[in-house]
């Protein structure tokens, strides 16, 4: 699976990154939500991971302007963020996002999780 993953914090990023390789993944990262929204439009992702507190342009900011681009509105969207109050998931769902997984999350069953949301995404 091609996953982006647009995450600030750069230590968060990079265990994020190895868990995500070592369980098979090919994982590409963006810093902030500018570059995250540059490059889910310049290729293909099976999935995109989006902190919601990042510079530029926020995670909420990027997965709305996903959802409104003809282009790239199927691709699935899971926040990683340590926003876990329930109106802020909410937030996040109700802009189109597949799932919202609240950090600190289980670095271990993270590819699990990613594809049990995907799996339950797709049409029976």
């Amino acid at each position: 699976m091609k996953i982006l993953l647009a995450e600030d914090e750069l230590d968060i990023q990079y265990v994020t990154q190895v868990a995500l390789e070592d369980a098979g993944h090919q994982v590409v990262t963006a810093n902030d939500g500018v570059v995250a929204l540059a490059r889910a439009r310049a290729e293909p992702f099976d999935v995109v991971l989006l902190d919601v507190m990042m510079p530029n342009l926020d995670g909420l900011a990027v997965c709305k302007q996903i959802k409104a681009d003809p282009q790239i509105r199927t691709l699935p969207v899971i926040f990683l963020s340590a926003r876990s109050q329930q109106f802020e998931v909410e937030a996040g769902m109700r802009l189109g996002a597949l799932g919202y997984i609240i950090k600190p999350f289980d670095m271990f069953g993270l590819s699990r999780e990613i594809s049990v949301l995907l799996a339950h995404a797709k049409p029976s």
